[in-house]
């Protein structure tokens, strides 16, 4: 009869697994059913956490964003350099490297959004109009000169 009374006595188990604890209470016969039942439910909700499609999640603001919102605000209607791009966006609380918002940049020239003109180191941006060839130049019209001239030696 002793061993009766021990089998139904209460037992606590503090269970383990990944970043999931569980504590089972439960009698001493009951133990070993208690523990597998709490095992298969840790099992199903990890599955169940993984087969669950999560909301998409918004990506941060990158610096190709925030330039495509400037053309899409007309920003770009007059040519703007390198420094100024970068100080709009500073001014509007973002605050980029240079050099990534010069790439950004070349990313909209190359998509034909936006019309990079001048010299390297001192070239402007503006909006691309419709009818303007890819790599960055206006198309010439008939009658119009564009270029430097040179001395042909």
């Amino acid at each position: 009869m002793s061993n009766m009374s021990n089998n139904k006595e209460t037992v606590k188990v503090r269970l383990t697994t990944g970043d999931t604890t569980v504590e089972i209470e439960t009698t001493l016969e009951g133990i070993e059913e208690a523990v597998r039942r709490a095992i298969l439910g840790i099992q199903q909700a990890r599955v169940s956490q993984v087969v669950e499609p999560k909301k998409p999640e918004r990506r941060g603001t990158t610096c190709l964003d925030l330039l495509e919102r400037l053309v899409g605000e007309g920003w770009f209607s007059a040519p703007r350099s390198l420094s100024e791009v970068v100080g709009e966006l500073a001014r509007r609380g973002y605050h980029y490297d240079p050099t990534a918002v010069s790439h950004g940049l070349l990313d909209l020239v190359r998509r034909e959004v936006l019309v990079r003109e001048g010299k390297p180191k001192r070239y402007v941006y503006r909006e691309a109009k419709p009818g303007e060839r890819e790599g960055g130049e206006a198309r010439v019209e008939p009658g119009e000169v564009k270029g430097e001239a040179t001395t042909l030696s």
